[in-house]
């Protein structure tokens, strides 16, 4: 029994958890040295005969009670319950505890009071808030930045995401931490891909580069991604991991196909310029040469009648210049008739309006005009281009109709993937394309006796389509008739210095 009671004695000096014990009215009966330096006493004794009430907070204090009763209640223990310590003292520090309290039960079995061990955990409390709040900052950091920073472990699952990936990856906020790319809509060979690239990165620990790569997103939007993968381990369980930093490069890579596309438009342009100079030069040179000679033949004639006739020749090469000059303006009027910002214009709308400028063309020569538009179609293009384009178009099926048989004219235009396709088919009189397939679409090429025809409609409408980013093909068979296909490209605009 002695060796008990020193036991005891010890354990109350030297223990440095508080240690007390209290009665049925949960009043101190015995605290150790640890608890009275707490409640700032010189002795524990002081401490004898008080309450929780004498040293905390009424919040605390009634809560400590509340729990005592519970105890003296059910006889069952609490164990470890963390609490907050706030002392009625304001000078007193705030304290963070662990308390287990016990039923106080003597040697004949009868319940007399209740007993407990409180631990200070201030210093633990302190420094987890801190991890807490720098694992907040972090978290923070990453969910601000725009790329996808996921970690995936050895099986593919996903261990931690960003905000940037939940949102590609689920935009409805649906969890993926413990997923698989297959789980998340990533087809099957990409994922298997993806999975032995992050084995390989784990296994050497090294990391991997992924320059570029086009993905697609749940919606259907393509991006282009760039993807960093470094090794990595779990500060959890040191488990290897794979840290991936997913960066969309779309708009650069876009530039660089826009650059690309405007070298290539450059390069065209300096063709253009190239060719329309040639056209100028051999032109108007054949011209001056002729009118030359003419007026050299006429300082040199001394015949009235020769005269009079050199004049005439001199006078049909003179307006001949004159219809050049005009050509030629109309080639650069052309040119610079467009807007320059495009319209949102309707497909149908402007075939219409086509058609009533045809309208007596049409009728004298009853020609059957069949149409299939997507119904409601409009695109971004210029209306002065979209407009001469059909023109152009519409006007020569009339023009070179076969006298064979009544003229039929078959239209069909819809959007696909977002570019609008025409197609403008005829029975006419059709062209040889052996002979002058590579001429079709030149300037002052003619392949009928028409008197009319002056060989730059065709010419016009290429460089039209060509400078919105658009393209234009020809079929045609003798006697058959001619069917043009016309895609009108990305609908933006690249400005051309001169026409094709």
């Amino acid at each position: 029994m002695e060796n008990q009671t020193l036991l005891f004695k010890r354990l109350m000096e030297n223990a440095p958890e508080s240690v007390f014990f209290k009665d049925l009215e949960s009043r101190f009966i015995a605290i150790n040295q640890s608890c009275a330096r707490k409640f700032g006493l010189n002795s524990p004794d002081e401490a004898l005969g008080k309450t929780d009430f004498d040293f905390f907070a009424i919040e605390h204090a009634q809560n400590a009670l509340e729990d005592e009763h519970q105890i003296l209640a059910t006889l069952e223990p609490i164990i470890n319950k963390e609490e907050r310590e706030v002392f009625n003292d304001a000078d007193r520090t705030v304290a963070w505890t662990t308390t287990s309290k016990f039923p106080l039960i003597n040697e004949e079995g009868v319940l007399i009071g209740t007993y407990g061990i409180t631990k200070d955990i201030t210093r633990r409390k302190r420094n987890f808030e801190e991890i807490r709040r720098l694992k907040e900052q972090v978290e923070s950091i990453l969910n601000a930045v725009p790329s996808m920073i996921l970690v995936k472990d050895y099986e593919g699952k996903y261990v931690m995401a960003n905000k940037s990936a939940r949102e590609y990856f689920n935009p409805y906020g649906g969890e993926i931490i413990g997923k698989k790319d297959v789980d998340l809509g990533v087809p099957l060979d990409r994922a298997e891909k993806y999975l032995e690239i992050d084995h390989k990165v784990i296994k050497s620990q090294e990391p991997s580069f992924n320059s570029e790569e086009r993905t697609r997103r749940w919606d259907g939007k393509e991006f282009w991604h760039q993807t960093t993968k470094v090794p990595f381990t779990r500060a959890d369980n040191g488990e290897p991991v794979v840290l991936s930093v997913i960066t969309d490069v779309s708009k650069r890579v876009n530039y660089e196909v826009e650059l690309v596309d405007s070298l290539n438009t450059i390069s065209k342009q300096n063709e253009r310029l190239s060719n329309f100079a040639h056209i100028v030069s051999h032109n108007l040179r054949n011209h001056a040469g002729g009118i030359s000679m003419l007026i050299s033949l006429l300082e040199e004639s001394e015949d009235d009648a020769e005269k009079e006739e050199l004049f005439d020749l001199l006078t049909k090469s003179s307006e001949r210049l004159n219809e050049t000059i005009a050509d030629l303006n109309e080639i650069i009027d052309n040119q610079s008739k467009v807007e320059t910002e495009l319209k949102k214009i309707s497909f149908e709308e402007t075939l219409a309006g086509i058609k009533e400028v045809l309208q007596t063309e049409i009728r004298k020569n009853d020609v059957w005009i069949e149409e299939e538009i997507e119904p409601g179609m409009k695109f971004k293009y210029s209306p002065a281009y979209l407009e001469s384009i059909l023109l152009n178009l519409l006007s020569n099926a009339i023009k070179y109709r076969s006298s064979k048989r009544r003229p039929h004219i078959s239209i069909r235009a819809w959007k696909e993937r977002g570019r609008v396709q025409l197609v403008i088919q005829d029975n006419g009189m059709g062209i040889d394309l052996e002979k002058f397939g590579n001429k079709v679409f030149g300037m002052y090429k003619t392949f009928h006796n028409n008197d009319n025809a002056k060989g730059i409609g065709l010419y016009i409408t290429k460089n039209q389509i060509e400078s919105l980013g658009g393209s234009i093909n020809i079929e045609s068979v003798p006697d058959q008739g001619t069917t043009f296909y016309v895609d009108f490209g990305k609908q933006h605009r690249n400005r051309m210095l001169v026409p094709a």
